[in-house]
């Protein structure tokens, strides 16, 4: 990718040296990662500050003024208010026009029963996960945010949702009896309700990339984190079987499935490549770099598995069942699939995302070419590179989002993963860089297009 940024006339780079933590990472005292505005500074994400020449400082205030100008348009065109925390908003198939999921909704296949799919959830941040509760007849799904949405037999045991949070949450694994669950972040941070013990997390720690999911031991023990770049921390009585760390990965790890033995797991990457570790037998992959894939999930009738893509198809392998063809239709407005859990009855889930407001921005000639060169082929506004550094429609690295987003004057998206942020807030912290510093931080594709 080419966003590397020369960043010495703004940027003061700080970050430390890559850790590989796999295998043999150390638990953090603290699984609650929510923290004052005060402290953001010491967050593992946040460490890069923006430094202005002298030079520069009477452009900068005059910028500002038009930086103040795109924030106030693009909040206006791509802001959803809601009202109260955790509120809940049940939203009819109509939201999406013709048989395109609902946003935030679930599917059903196989034998997995049907718990309230006809209808979506309007949260403060779209569904991110789904885990299926081991011990009824239900499933949880998690925003970003970390609110958590029981349905069917599956009990509420509480949430983040509300918490001011160092990264967003990226992942939910339940406890063997069903007891309780565990939600992890972008950073590490773990976040363990009901009867889910808190082993460790790697909040805190310089990670090489973020982490993508969360999976638990059979025995509900303990716990592993897998990173983007399939690194692999483990806690509690879940053993280290291996990582792909050291490994030039094609597309980064989005998911990962332990097997029912709870002696394997397996990683799956975006283009479909499938990764076996401990007693996880490879079963066969369909490699596509083209088809996003989003998700992978254990069959519970043997030791098969599921790989979702974004446009809600599966692929079966040595199970039951062959999967299912694409569920949406690509012409008309839909969510995208953001992942898939396996049925105690057979079967599977597929959880919706959200439907991200836009704003004007994206309609920018510059911008429009830089998606076109960047990501539009690689995932659009949630595209990652492979080993997990540049994210998002523009493929920013951390430090530079987080000083562009400072330049923007939106403290609040500093520490988000780009790929998570919302494609309005995408497009403003871009154009804010483009107007500072051109098309260098691109490779000066697309320049003079303003």
């Amino acid at each position: 990718m080419t966003t590397k940024l020369s960043r010495e006339h703004w940027l003061d780079h700080r970050r430390t040296a890559d850790t590989d933590l796999a295998g043999c990472a150390s638990p953090v005292v603290s699984d609650r990662r929510v923290v004052s505005d005060a402290s953001f500074a010491a967050d593992s994400y946040r460490t890069a500050t923006r430094v202005v020449r002298g030079s520069r400082v009477g452009r900068l205030r005059a910028r500002r003024a038009r930086i103040a100008r795109w924030r106030r348009t693009g909040a206006a065109l791509g802001a959803v208010v809601f009202a109260g925390l955790g509120s809940v908003t049940l939203v009819g198939s109509a939201a999406v026009a013709g048989t395109n999921p609902a946003p935030n909704s679930v599917q059903a296949f196989g034998n997995a029963p049907l718990l309230g799919s006809d209808s979506a959830v309007a949260l403060h941040a779209g569904v991110v996960a789904i885990a299926a509760d081991p011990a009824g007849r239900g499933y949880w799904l998690v925003g970003a945010d970390g609110g958590v949405f029981a349905f069917g037999d599956a009990p509420f045991y509480g949430s983040t949702g509300g918490e001011q949070l160092n990264a967003p949450v990226v992942g939910m694994a339940a406890t063997g009896d069903g007891g309780g669950y565990w939600l992890v972040g972008a950073d590490g941070g773990v976040f363990a309700f009901g009867d889910a013990s808190f082993y460790g997390s790697t909040a805190g720690a310089t990670l090489a990339a973020p982490i993508v999911a969360i999976i638990p031991t059979a025995d509900g023990h303990g716990y592993w984190l897998v990173g983007a770049d399939g690194g692999i921390f483990a806690f509690g009585d879940a053993p280290f079987y291996g990582s792909t760390v050291g490994v030039t990965l094609a597309a980064p790890i989005v998911g990962a499935a332990v097997t029912s033995t709870g002696h394997g797991y397996w990683l799956v990457g975006a283009d479909g490549g499938i990764f076996a570790f401990g007693d996880a037998p490879f079963l066969g992959s369909q490699l596509d770099p083209s088809h996003s894939v989003v998700g992978i999930a254990a069959a519970r009738d043997g030791d098969g598995y599921w790989v979702a893509h974004a446009d809600g198809s599966v692929h079966g392998f040595a199970t039951a069942g062959a999967g299912n063809a694409s569920t949406i239709d690509a012409d008309l407005v839909h969510p995208d699939t953001v992942a898939i859990a396996a049925s105690p009855a057979g079967g599977y889930w597929l959880a919706q995302g959200a439907i991200d407001p836009t704003s004007s921005l994206a309609n920018d000639p510059f911008l429009q070419c830089t998606r076109a060169h960047e990501s539009n082929m690689a995932g659009g506004y949630r595209a990652v590179s492979p080993g997990g550094t540049y994210r998002g429609a523009y493929q920013f690295d951390q430090s530079t989002w987080d000083g562009a987003a400072r330049l923007a004057g939106r403290d609040d998206l500093v520490g988000v993963d780009p790929a998570a942020a919302a494609p309005a807030d995408q497009d403003l912290v871009a154009i804010t860089l483009f107007h500072e510093l051109g098309a260098q931080p691109w490779g000066d594709r697309c320049r003079g297009l303003d």
